[in-house]
């Protein structure tokens, strides 16, 4: 019953109608109805090894999309319950701060300033210096999305898919933005993509819009994928995952739509593929990894055009999306464990169980090297691919 609960709050229908509500028809949420049944876990005839060690356990976040802020001490992390920490690479907390209120989306920021929304809608802009609470001001809106810090401010983005830009000095307002949007949409996380002074957003009816991260005025959209179909449920073509942005183009997936890769400015298709995702794309190196709507990893080639490499030894396990580092992609999935896929092949190279519970936020790229993962009990894991292939303290396998 846990796991369903997740993911009614994570692909609930979102009414846009001003005011926003959530309906789930009868139980079966788009959730579960994209996974099935999980497939076993792979055996790896010649394992890579994965080493995860347990960094800390905070309070848990079901129902919320959490996720770690990877900065130069370690990573700092959110639970459910309203703490925020930074904990560094050996598993030491450098400092501690309780919000006061039950978090909803987080944490999003950079080396110098994190930023968390509570249930209640107030933001809480947070030094990473020291741990303490810069500013917090009410936004007005109920928030699912990890905060965005670029250009002097901190974006906050509504499950209506408003957005609020505060000044990242005082949390004073300084713009807003909301767009037309389709009766329905998907209740998910959409986070925000900030390169070279712009904002990339995902919609739903498959739109991305680029914004002036300064006024919050819009600069361009274009279309990754139409609404099709004759019913409101058929035409939900969301954007999914954040944009991924390179120095010359853009890919972006949608959920029943397709992926695909668009020039910029100019908005011409480079790339594409029949195929949409729940969780979003990762490009890296010539190489765009999507997973799909039924967990198949997909590695799409770039130059070439086509698909490169498929793995369907995942499928039905509700994967996150993809995170590239090195020559490997990490993802989490729905039993608490991380795969870890060549990114050039996508040969399992090995699994390794970091909770008992669904990693439902992406693996995180540290810095210096490996991966955070949270998952839904609050467990904060570091994992790295090479050597010695070990449990995380306190999990059993």
């Amino acid at each position: 019953m846990r796991e369903k609960g997740v993911a009614q709050w994570w692909w609930c229908v979102v009414l846009t109608l001003g005011v926003t509500g959530c309906s789930v028809v009868e139980r079966m949420t788009l959730f579960e109805m994209g996974e099935g049944k999980a497939a076993p876990l792979p055996v790896v005839s010649d394992p890579v090894g994965l080493h995860a060690a347990r960094l800390v356990q905070v309070s848990g976040g079901e129902g919320r999309f959490l996720t770690p802020v990877a900065v130069e001490e370690g990573a700092v992390v959110a639970g459910g319950g309203g703490e925020v920490l930074l904990v560094g690479r050996d598993g030491a907390v450098r400092w501690r701060v309780e919000v006061g209120e039950r978090i909803a989306a987080g944490v999003g920021g950079n080396e110098r300033l994190v930023a968390v929304v509570t249930e209640g809608g107030t933001v809480v802009a947070i030094n990473v210096s020291d741990g303490s609470v810069r500013w917090r001001t009410r936004a007005g809106l109920l928030s699912v999305t990890p905060p965005l810090v670029t250009e002097g401010a901190v974006l906050v983005r509504g499950v209506d898919h408003r957005l609020v830009a505060f000044e990242a000095l005082d949390g004073r307002e300084r713009w807003r933005y909301q767009r037309p949007l389709p009766p329905l949409g998907l209740r998910q996380s959409a986070p925000m993509t900030a390169v070279g002074g712009k904002v990339f957003v995902g919609y739903p009816g498959g739109v991305v819009t680029a914004l002036d991260a300064r006024v919050g005025q819009p600069v361009w959209e274009l279309t990754v994928a139409p609404p099709r179909g004759t019913t409101e449920i058929e035409r939900l073509t969301d954007v999914v995952g954040p944009v991924a942005v390179g120095r010359s183009e853009l890919c972006a997936t949608a959920f029943q739509g397709r992926t695909a890769c668009f020039r910029l400015p100019d908005g011409e298709v480079l790339v594409q593929v029949p195929f949409g995702s729940r969780v979003g794309v990762e490009r890296r190196e010539g190489m765009l990894v999507v997973v799909d709507e039924r967990d198949r990893v997909v590695g799409v080639d770039l130059f070439s055009r086509g698909e490169a490499w498929v793995n369907e030894r995942l499928q039905g396990r509700g994967l996150t999306r993809a995170v590239a580092g090195g020559s490997w992609v990490l993802v989490g999935d729905k039993e608490g464990f991380v795969h870890a896929l060549g990114l050039t092949d996508g040969t399992i190279g090995g699994s390794i169980r970091v909770s008992t519970e669904r990693v439902i936020a992406p693996p995180v790229r540290m810095p210096g090297g490996g991966w955070i993962v949270q998952s839904v009990d609050g467990i904060v894991s570091w994992v790295q691919v090479g050597g010695k292939r070990e449990r995380a303290r306190g999990v059993e396998e």
